[in-house]
């Protein structure tokens, strides 16, 4: 029988208007194993940096309260419902809606799941590499009942063939790693993508992009170039959170 894990982020945006968030913590729930844990993010200067108004108290006193309503409940285990718990949080501090991720060995997908949402907890050197984001994204297209196609270079509008990292009959996928590049040469690497997207046909194009240092990439006008360029075609250009949260 195949197991199956229910994980819920938490994130804190002081602005849904302006949309942008951090995530805080994450809820695993493994029924078939009898688990359930709530991790959250110990590099609250991180937080400070995201707002420097948010009370840092306050947040950490939110953080061990959900830890202890996931957690304090483990030797009566069916009195805990993860899609009814993460429906109190709706303000500034909300969990998104439960997603399902098929496993064999928990550990493993649990230390997977954690190092794809909070890679900042990680030294550089143990953070996902690009080829890790790339199976996490396929996996979760997989469990979500999504055919991954073998060929992946389709012929353009002029015959020309395109190269994606993922195909499916509903996507097709490009992963950008921005991480220890000099983005200025990735210029050239936008426009011709914004280019395919203006002419693309079938299935959606996204682009998902690799960017580890989300604080800084706010003063990076390069940065800021590349996204100007996609944006003006018919991509979608997302980061591998907000990725993986369109896919599933």
């Amino acid at each position: 029988m195949e197991k199956v894990l229910k994980y819920s982020i938490l994130r804190y945006s002081p602005s849904k208007i302006a949309g942008e968030q951090i995530n805080l913590g994450i809820i695993f729930d493994a029924e078939a194993d009898t688990y359930r844990e709530f991790r959250y993010s110990k590099k609250f200067s991180r937080v400070s940096n995201f707002d420097d108004e948010v009370d840092i108290d306050v947040v950490k006193g939110l953080l061990k309260q959900i830890k202890q309503d996931v957690e304090g409940t483990l030797f009566s285990y069916g009195n805990f419902d993860i899609d009814d718990y993460v429906n109190y949080y709706i303000n500034d501090f909300s969990f998104e809606k439960p997603k399902q991720i098929i496993y064999e060995d928990l550990s493993e997908v649990l230390e997977s799941l954690y190092k794809t949402y909070f890679r900042f907890e990680f030294d550089k050197a143990d953070r996902p590499t690009k080829e890790d984001d790339k199976k996490m994204v396929a996996r979760i297209l997989r469990d979500s009942g999504k055919k991954l196609i073998n060929e992946r270079s389709i012929f353009g509008k002029y015959h020309d063939k395109v190269t994606y990292d993922i195909v499916t009959d509903d996507y097709k996928i490009k992963f950008f790693d921005f991480d220890n590049k000099d983005l200025n040469k990735l210029v050239n690497s936008a426009k011709a993508w914004a280019w395919n997207g203006r002419h693309n046909t079938g299935s959606e194009l996204i682009i998902i992009y690799r960017y580890s240092d989300e604080i800084s990439k706010h003063h990076n006008e390069e940065f800021d170039v590349i996204m100007n360029i996609l944006d003006e075609s018919n991509v979608k250009v997302v980061n591998i959170d907000k990725g993986l949260q369109l896919l599933q």
